[in-house]
C-alpha cells in the first residue's frame, strides 16, 4: 500500500506564521509587505512549513534596522523548490534571507538519477 505524503498549502502556513509574529514585528517597528503569488501545495507537513517560516520572520526581525521587511514567495517553473524570501533593510543596503521547501518527497529519491547509474 502506497501512502501519499501530506500536502500543505504554503500560503496557509505563511499566514499563520505572520499572525503569530505580528505583535513582535509591530513592537520592533517593522511593517511587513508581502508580494502577490499563487497558492502552492507542497509535500510537507504544515508544522514543518510553519516553524521554518517563523524562524525566518524572527531572524528578519532581529536583523532589520528599520522597515519595511518585504516578503515574497518564489515559485518558478522548473525550480526544484519553492522559496520564501525576506528582504531586510540594513543601513543603506538590504539582506535577503530565505527558506526553501522542496517540491518532491526526499524519501522518493534514494536511488539518485539515471545519469549516475553505471551502464
Amino acid at each position: 500500500m502506497v501512502v501519499d505524503p501530506p500536502r500543505t498549502c504554503l500560503h496557509c502556513a505563511l499566514a499563520r506564521a505572520l499572525r503569530a509574529e505580528a505583535d513582535a514585528l509591530a513592537a520592533a517597528g517593522l511593517a511587513i509587505r508581502l508580494g502577490r503569488s499563487e497558492p502552492v501545495w507542497l509535500p510537507a507537513s504544515g508544522q514543518r512549513l510553519y516553524r521554518a517560516i517563523r524562524r525566518l520572520l524572527r531572524t528578519a526581525r532581529l536583523r532589520a534596522e528599520h522597515g519595511p521587511v518585504k516578503l515574497a514567495v518564489v515559485d518558478l517553473v522548473g525550480k526544484p523548490d519553492v522559496e520564501v524570501t525576506a528582504a531586510v533593510p540594513v543601513g543603506c543596503d538590504a539582506r535577503v534571507l530565505r527558506v526553501a521547501f522542496p517540491r518532491h518527497v526526499p524519501a522518493a529519491l534514494p536511488g539518485g538519477f539515471a545519469e549516475g547509474v553505471a551502464s
